[in-house]
């Protein structure tokens, strides 16, 4: 083995032993739709993701079609999914632990997954923040997945995500994650910065940052 693959290796350990070690004070990770009061780490990296029962009080738990489960490529938190087929809106209340006057990054990621075994195509429908349109939730396929990012200063110690339906199909949510930041990230004079794009340059590897 030569020098360079050698230094490559270490540096590919280095940073598989940062991703596993990483902080996770400040983190919230919900898995929409596993089973109440259940959790899990995750196997990449070592998040751990609990259950979204406590979190919300409407909807119904569901998994995606068996066959997309085979794909070891497919994170375990696109396995399950919370649907709302009843009501025009439906919120998750998050608490985080740091309280109101801080910075959050806010993560909702969407997979359809098939879970109703029809085929068709997936449903759209609208994400707010609170009482604010954050975005607009439109998939191309079964199998696509859509992530919306925003980073948030909540005025109160706790703050809402809804789904809202548009008659375009039963709203879901596959994941809800939650990251406390420093305040001096990114500032600005606005509560709100929704993410427009991020580029990981010079990666040596394809290993997530979460």
């Amino acid at each position: 083995m030569t020098i360079l693959s050698s230094l490559s290796w270490i540096s590919f350990l280095l940073l598989l032993f940062l991703v596993h070690a990483q902080d996770q004070s400040g983190f919230i990770s919900i898995d929409c739709g596993i089973p109440d009061d259940s959790s899990y780490n995750d196997e990449t990296t070592d998040i751990k993701y609990v259950s979204d029962s406590t979190f919300v009080e409407s909807g119904t738990s569901k998994s995606i079609a068996p066959e997309l489960k085979t794909n070891t490529s497919l994170a375990r938190q696109f396995h399950n999914l919370r649907i709302f087929p009843e009501g025009k809106r439906n919120c998750y209340k998050v608490w985080p632990q740091q309280g109101k006057g801080f910075k959050y990054l806010i993560r909702t990621r969407f997979m359809y997954g098939n879970y109703d075994g029809v085929g068709e195509a997936p449903p759209a429908f609208d994400l707010y923040l609170g009482v604010n349109l954050w975005d607009s939730i439109v998939l191309d396929n079964s199998t696509s997945i859509v992530t919306k990012e925003i980073i948030h200063t909540p005025s109160l110690d706790y703050f809402h995500v809804c789904l809202v339906d548009k008659n375009s199909g039963t709203p879901f949510l596959s994941v809800l994650e939650v990251r406390f930041l420093k305040n001096n990230t990114y500032e600005t004079p606005y509560e709100s910065l929704m993410l427009f794009k991020r580029w990981d340059l010079g990666s040596i590897s394809n290993l997530p940052v979460r």
